[in-house]
């Protein structure tokens, strides 16, 4: 059974040499952490025993499809290991600044580097059952850490590690062991789809960026489409390049009655691509390069327009 074999696991993965962690009140709060899958999925969520706990072993919901599911950032980070472990497998870990580390092991695969620079949803990998201590059943092992010593990094794999509760979209799943948590829903990535009136038809149009960061108008007039919205053909590539933004609020920021986009970028630069749709000759947010409109917005988990 399922249960059985990443329960063992869990009692086998002590795979990383580690003294005694220190206690240490984090400087700054940490990420706003989404769950390391893209906008939809759903996941079980298990803590096992006490040696596990609070690590997190996840597989999909339904199961069958756990193996070679998409693995992304919960958070905007650096990765600061990327390898095979003898015991754990493909295993990645990632800084994300102030102390918060996020680690992934077992994976099938890994598309990240050392060094490399992610933002939340990026693809950094694919889920899979590497590793001894997976008794070749797939699935996720997930641990958040804090770096209590000061080295660097977060220990990981083992009972007493710098691990701490998992919490994503501000809801924690654990500390506590034989903790369950089915059919979790990831918001990872949902943000990069936005409505509003990008025509100026006062319809709710539809922009959407796609994995590799093209953005896509679907636009919509509820009347000429026959009460069929966003049915009207093919999306129209209206930009590129927008996977590197964190966060994206539309708004009709100039008050000419289109809607136009506030972008926050990794560094937390907040930048305007302003639209007129109809000055525009159709072609929203291509007007050249968007004007910086403030800075510092990294650290915000929700921006409202």
């Amino acid at each position: 059974m399922l249960k059985r074999c990443l329960a063992s696991a869990a009692m086998l993965l002590t795979v990383v040499a580690g003294g005694v962690v220190a206690t240490s009140v984090p400087a700054s709060a940490a990420p706003n952490y989404q769950l390391p899958f893209p906008c939809g999925q759903k996941w079980r969520l298990n803590t096992w025993d006490s040696t596990h706990a609070p690590a997190l072993d996840m597989v999909r919901e339904p199961q069958s499809e756990t193996e070679g599911s998409v693995l992304v950032a919960p958070a905007s980070g650096t990765v600061n290991q990327s390898y095979y472990h003898s015991n754990a497998g493909n295993t990645i870990q990632i800084n994300h600044g102030g102390g918060y580390f996020t680690t992934y092991i077992h994976l099938q695969s890994r598309a990240v580097s050392v060094g490399d620079r992610v933002t939340q949803g990026q693809v950094i990998g694919r889920v899979g059952h590497t590793g001894p201590t997976s008794n070749g059943t797939p699935h996720l092992h997930y641990e958040q850490g804090y770096d209590a010593n000061g080295d660097g990094s977060a220990s990981w794999g083992f009972e007493g590690a710098e691990r701490v509760t998992a919490v994503f979209d501000g809801k924690a799943y654990g500390p506590a062991p034989g903790g369950e948590w089915r059919n979790v829903e990831s918001q990872n990535g949902c943000e990069t789809m936005v409505g509003n009136s990008v025509t100026g038809d006062s319809y709710a149009d539809v922009l959407a960026v796609d994995a590799s960061g093209r953005m896509l108008l679907y636009s919509n007039n509820f009347v000429r489409d026959d009460g069929q919205p966003y049915s009207g053909g093919e999306p129209r590539e209206v930009g590129h390049g927008w996977s590197g933004s964190t966060r994206i609020i539309p708004a009709d920021v100039t008050g000419d009655g289109f809607t136009d986009l506030l972008a926050v970028d990794a560094s937390g630069r907040m930048l305007l691509y302003s639209n007129n749709f109809v000055r525009d000759d159709g072609q929203p947010y291509t007007g050249g390069d968007p004007r910086e409109v403030g800075h510092g917005w990294s650290g915000y988990t929700r921006i409202l327009a």
